[in-house]
């Protein structure tokens, strides 16, 4: 008979509950009869495994992803009646904060229960209840803005000719959003039903396709009501024929736009990337990093964002100038480079329109950096997969074989000039959220067109979209739109067009071209030149520049669309080509390293060795309060830099430290490295980099990971073993260190953060104290014998602190009593840094909220 557990996965919080063989009992029955048990919490996580509902962060992750609590009883339930199928519904945890949830304004959502819905009889009468549409005059009030998605279906039936979409939401007003004279309720059940033709593609809500979209509402403020309405419909659309379920749905024109977002993260939270992809932003981000490297005299990341605007202020004064035919003023080109400072072959004459626009786009690529660099939290080293999810922007490999890859690929081959070839590398389905959920999908003649840019310039393309010209460049050049349409966003029924904006990439040699979907909406007829638009002519939506022929005398070479409201396009495709005969192809493409997240096990080798069970090591002694890599004689290897990176989402922190060693020896060495945490805090990765070598840490069993870490040292290979001794402090024993190399250790831990006199409080300890670091050294099961080594001192330490801060609610007051700092707050969000970068202390800040004790 098949098992309760086969096909479950379980992640395990019940470490101080039971004891360590108890645990390796209960994983060895959940594995034996079919079920899995992961170490890291993700989204397709099925439960966790608790004993009670005690908040820790795994269980606080496991509510933010949707993930059930569920009992231990459980599986002993199902140890005594191995013959039955065990209900896991019946086992789950609810806490008292999800009991009292609605108070909050929060539905607990058990999407796992969903996969079999049992309708009970309603206790209302839903023929009875008020069904409105969306465009009813008198429709109750409700704060869509501000809303949030308890529960969710998607639904899709496949027609012949068509396809039909079934949406169901339940949608919430938090407590602290809630205002009676603006909403007539705070719970509200939304149905819609959406009607596609069958070649629509991946894109419901193309209005040009043959659609009919209904929407409709149901106000109550009874939970039980709000859930019999959900279950009711769920239970009728679930039973009808040609009828599937869509979990892992890519945000479309579908939903409101409270389950877009839902949809968006869970999406960027479980995707993985593919190769091509990886490839793909790595080499936008050198291409970016490459042009500011060489045209800039100062690294990206020093010019502050201060710097930047008053830069961009600058040079659209001097445009004013150039437009008003006025007197030049010599002194902006110099207030300029001092603000942006440039390598002196690129300090050039500001009274041209072409620089002027290569320094504006220059000033953009500078505020996309410091965007994506912020949101990596500073990072040294970052990961493509932290490179890609800093874009905010799903990306996607079209599949060769697919009917979307030949539609795309007909598309470009149908509008290439008869002398030119273009080839296509890969194409890239792109979805951002904003476009997503802006776009005025209301206005008719949508059309799929071109637009082509620097390849540099993809970086702020996919991270915050297109953007209209802030400076117009009237000298031509091999461009065939030199503004002649004036401050519109320009696009091109003809892919030959939109590539003479490209160039190609330093890294690959090839070029990327956007397809948008563009409404156009009605557009007048445009001959000859207008430079002075900022917007189309009234009763029009876009402009279009007809192509010059025979009889029409026109002056545009190319047709041309331009808008002027970026909510008439969105970005769906981006084209990875090579364009013959302006470009070598190469047979075989150069590939660009990549580095990924995901962990990866240390090498397991065979071994012919008998290794005993436990080696009686040398005791080592230390000097009091020492922390950091210490060796076997007790001394410790030279520390060149250390740096703290760190992202505080409310009361919740992640922090990474970054620790360049040197060991100046001759031979190998083995050392154990001593860091202080507090009680609540948890390490959740560790990374070594030796010898453009990385290593990534696994979580595994304690005893097999010491048995491991004593066989890599036997053999010379290099090892890693990280522990916790104790609450307040972790420790990583590190063997065989090549000689004469340097060793970045990379550890990320989150904690919890403290709430005193009303202030969330970040810490971070500068030393471990006495009786806690000997207590760990001490210990003999992490260390083998090597011989210890002379040491050399170490100069000084290059160190830096660098934080990134989201508040659910404004922030009123950040301060450092122990440091100074440099802050930068915007309402909910805020960055700050050492100014001085010297830590001689613990490091302490407090932040204060506007509203710090509304529920959250």
């Amino acid at each position: 008979m098949k098992s309760s557990l086969c096909g479950l996965t379980f992640v395990l919080d019940i470490s101080s509950e039971l004891r360590y063989k108890e645990k390796n009992q209960l994983i060895n029955y959940i594995r034996n009869h079919g079920g899995n048990v992961s170490y890291a919490l993700t989204a397709s996580t099925d439960y966790v495994l608790v004993k009670s509902n005690v908040a820790s962060y795994k269980t606080r992750r496991a509510k933010h992803l949707g993930i059930p609590l569920i009992s231990l009883d459980y599986i002993y339930e199902c140890q005594k009646n191995s013959d039955k199928i065990i209900d896991p519904n019946r086992y789950l945890i609810t806490s008292a904060e999800d009991k009292e949830s609605f108070k909050n304004g929060k539905i607990p959502v058990d999407d796992h229960a969903t996969r079999s819905i049992n309708v009970s009889k309603s206790k209302i009468d839903i023929s009875k209840v008020k069904v409105w549409n969306y465009d009813d005059i008198n429709l109750p009030q409700f704060d869509e803005s501000n809303s949030e998605v308890a529960k969710w279906a998607i639904f899709k039936e496949t027609n012949v000719n068509s396809s039909v979409y079934f949406v169901l939401e339940i949608q919430v007003i938090p407590d602290r959003y809630y205002e009676p004279l603006t909403s007539d309720y705070r719970l509200r059940f939304r149905y819609e039903k959406q009607s596609a033709s069958a070649d629509q593609g991946r894109d419901p809500g193309n209005s040009n396709q043959t659609t009919s979209t209904l929407v409709q509402y149901m106000f109550t403020d009874d939970v039980s009501e709000q859930q019999q309405l959900f279950s009711t419909y769920f239970n009728r659309i679930s039973t009808m024929p040609r009828i599937t379920r869509i979990k892992d749905v890519l945000p479309s024109n579908i939903g409101s736009k409270a389950l877009l977002r839902l949809l968006w993260n869970h999406k960027m939270d479980t995707q993985s990337i593919d190769d091509n992809i990886c490839q793909l932003i790595e080499s936008i981000w050198l291409d970016s990093m490459g042009d500011l490297q060489e045209i800039l005299s100062v690294t990206p990341e020093s010019i502050s964002l201060k710097n930047i605007i008053e830069a961009e202020s600058l040079l659209l004064e001097q445009k004013r100038l150039l437009d008003d035919n006025q007197t030049l003023s010599s002194d902006i080109s110099g207030r300029f480079y001092i603000l942006i400072p440039h390598n002196s072959l690129f300090q050039m004459n500001l009274n041209d329109r072409k620089i002027l626009r290569e320094k504006m786009d220059l000033c953009q690529v500078l505020r996309d950096m410091l965007t994506v660099n912020e949101i990596t939290c500073w990072n040294m080293k970052p990961s493509t997969e932290a490179k890609y999810r800093s874009l905010k922007c799903y990306i996607n490999t079209v599949n060769i074989n697919s009917f979307e890859y030949r539609k795309i690929s007909e598309l470009i081959h149908s509008s290439t000039d008869s002398n030119e070839q273009v080839i296509i590398h890969n194409i890239f389905d792109v979805t951002r959220q904003t476009e997503t959920i802006n776009f005025n999908s209301s206005i008719q003649n949508q059309r799929q067109l071109f637009h082509g840019s620097k390849y540099s310039n993809f970086l702020g393309i996919l991270s915050r979209g297109l953007l209209l010209p802030k400076i117009l460049d009237k000298e031509g050049g091999t461009r065939t739109d030199i503004g002649h349409l004036g401050y519109g966003l320009y696009f091109s029924d003809s892919i030959s067009t939109s590539l003479k904006y490209t160039v190609k990439s330093n890294q690959n040699g090839k070029r990327l071209v956007c397809i948008c979907n563009v409404a156009l909406g009605n557009s007048p007829n445009y001959y000859s030149s207008s430079y002075d638009l900022i917007q189309p002519p009234d009763g029009y939506d876009s402009v279009h520049g007809v192509k010059m022929t025979s009889e029409n005398h026109s002056i545009f070479n190319d047709n041309e669309y331009a808008i002027y409201n970026l909510d008439q396009q969105r970005l769906l495709y981006v084209v990875e080509v090579s364009w013959k005969p302006h470009d070598i192809v190469s047979a075989i493409p150069e590939l660009l390293p990549i580095i990924r997240d995901q962990s990866r096990a240390l090498t397991d080798q065979k071994s012919t060795i008998e290794v005993p069970e436990l080696f009686e090591d040398e005791v080592i002694k230390i000097a009091e309060q020492d922390y950091g890599l210490i060796l076997n004689s007790g001394e410790r290897l030279p520390l060149k830099e250390f740096h703290i990176r760190a992202q505080l989402v409310d009361v919740t922190t992640e922090v990474t430290l970054y620790q360049l060693y040197h060991n100046t020896s001759s031979t190998p060495i083995e050392a154990k490295y001593v860091f202080p945490l507090d009680e609540q805090s948890t390490v959740c990765g560790f990374e070594a980099h030796i010898n453009n070598k990385v290593v990534v840490g696994v979580v595994k069993e304690k005893e097999q990971a010491k048995k491991e870490y004593r066989e890599a040292i036997q053999k010379g290979h290099g090892a890693y073993l990280m522990n916790q001794e104790q609450a307040d402090v972790f420790s990583v024993s590190v063997g065989n260190l090549p000689p004469n190399c340097e060793v970045v250790i990379k550890i990320t831990y989150v904690a919890d953060l403290p709430i005193e006199n009303g202030d969330i409080v970040f810490r971070i300890p500068s030393k471990v104290a006495e009786w806690q670091a000997n207590e760990v050294i001490n210990d003999k099961s992490n260390q083998t014998m090597l011989p210890s080594i002379g040491i050399t001192e170490s100069n000084q330490i290059k160190f830096s602190l660098k934080a990134s801060i989201q508040m659910p609610y404004d922030i009123q007051k950040l301060f450092s009593p122990t440091h100074r700092i440099r802050r930068k707050i915007t309402a909910c969000h805020a960055m700050i840094k050492l100014i001085d970068n010297i830590f001689d202390k613990d490091f302490i800040l407090t932040i204060t909220l506007k509203t710090m004790n509304i529920p959250r």
